[in-house]
């Protein structure tokens, strides 16, 4: 089985993430797209939401999508979590799976300072999804030396291979976790930005105000 693990915040869900989860998994002729939100984020911020509330929200959002899930790995351990031990356990979870980590051009330049990152490259092959304004060169000439690049153009099932990372651009969606939370913030209205059982969610919990 082939598998990719989205990890993040996710705060809120939006349709940002899901299009581009969605995008993803049928590029790569995945089997099973894992949603996995961040429990006590490593930096954390104060407008971060209750993890059960972000794990709900991400919870209404794919349950009508059959190759999607959402993993409590990291909320249930109610402690800072790295990525090095939730791919670890995910490797146990399936040992004989082909896995990909599913990361942000922005998060993925800061891969040096990851936790234990020269092993975690070795462990799992990632998939850096790329804003179209954003300049890969950068993230290229940066870990050219430390890892094997290719740019992704077609669908097809790319296999998963130690030190491989596929740099893939999906459809874009002008939307962002952070331009929702301002939106709430200022009253605006954030309708077909997230999905509606999201929206009502957030406004029953009084979430972002």
């Amino acid at each position: 089985m082939r598998i990719g693990i989205l990890g993040g915040t996710f705060n809120p869900i939006h349709i940002g993430h899901i299009r581009g989860a969605i995008s993803t998994y049928e590029t790569f002729l995945l089997d099973k797209m894992i949603f996995l939100p961040t429990g006590i984020p490593p930096h954390k911020k104060d407008d971060v939401a209750n993890a059960e509330y972000r794990y709900e929200m991400i919870r209404l959002t794919i349950e009508e999508l059959d190759f999607c899930d959402v993993s409590r790995y990291e909320i249930d351990l109610n402690r800072v979590n790295y990525t090095i031990d939730s791919v670890r356990h995910f490797r146990k979870l399936y040992p004989d799976n082909e896995l990909f980590f599913i990361v942000g051009t922005d998060a993925f330049y800061y891969l040096s300072s990851w936790k234990q990152y020269k092993e975690l490259i070795e462990l799992i092959t990632f998939i850096v999804v790329r804003r179209p304004e954003y300049e890969t060169s950068i993230i290229l000439n940066k870990y050219k030396n430390v890892v094997d690049f290719k740019e992704i153009e077609s669908k097809e099932r790319y296999r998963a291979e130690p030190r491989r990372v596929y740099i893939y651009t999906p459809p874009a969606f002008d939307v962002s976790s952070s331009m929702i939370r301002d939106k709430i913030k200022k009253g605006e209205c954030i309708k077909y930005l997230v999905p509606e059982k999201v929206e009502k969610f957030i406004f029953e919990k009084g979430l972002y105000r």
